[in-house]
């Protein structure tokens, strides 16, 4: 807990006034992009259901898969960027960090809130399979930090 203290002088309001200001953009800001995210989970996820052919041995992508990635978005901590969204053949829902060719982290999302995740980092290629229960993984969140490093 941050205790803030507030004086009373007119310097003081300013400096509260300009620190709500700048905490309330930075909130929209996040808030925002997150909105995108999730936007981009719910276009993915009716592009899918839209073309999916069962003919084509394609798995269809279902409301539990897109609550899930959704979920996932909501819970990336505050100042995390934003992830690119697509479905896949699958049935998944796939979220990437891209920062350059050696330099990307993928989560694709299952059912039964599987995270099926494969980072390139340099000339390391990590990877593994967690499940996503209340909390993004520290594992992730460390793999997606480290896209962004340096």
């Amino acid at each position: 807990m941050v205790t803030m203290y507030q004086g009373e002088s007119d310097a003081a309001r300013l400096l509260a006034n300009t620190r709500n200001r700048i905490w309330e953009r930075f909130n929209h800001s996040v808030t925002l992009s997150q909105h995108e995210a999730i936007e981009a989970v719910n276009e993915a996820w009716q592009s899918a259901i839209e073309n999916w052919s069962n003919d084509a041995g394609e798995s269809r992508v279902t409301e539990e898969v897109r609550d899930c990635a959704i979920r996932f978005i909501q819970n990336l901590p505050l100042g995390f960027p934003q992830p690119e969204v697509s479905n896949e053949p699958d049935g998944h829902i796939n979220l990437e960090w891209y920062r350059s060719t050696r330099r990307v982290f993928s989560v694709s999302i299952g059912p039964d809130n599987r995270l099926y995740w494969a980072a390139l980092i340099g000339t390391e290629s990590p990877r593994g399979t967690v499940r996503f229960l209340e909390r993004i993984p520290t594992i992730i969140l460390d793999q997606i930090a480290r896209v962004f490093e340096g």
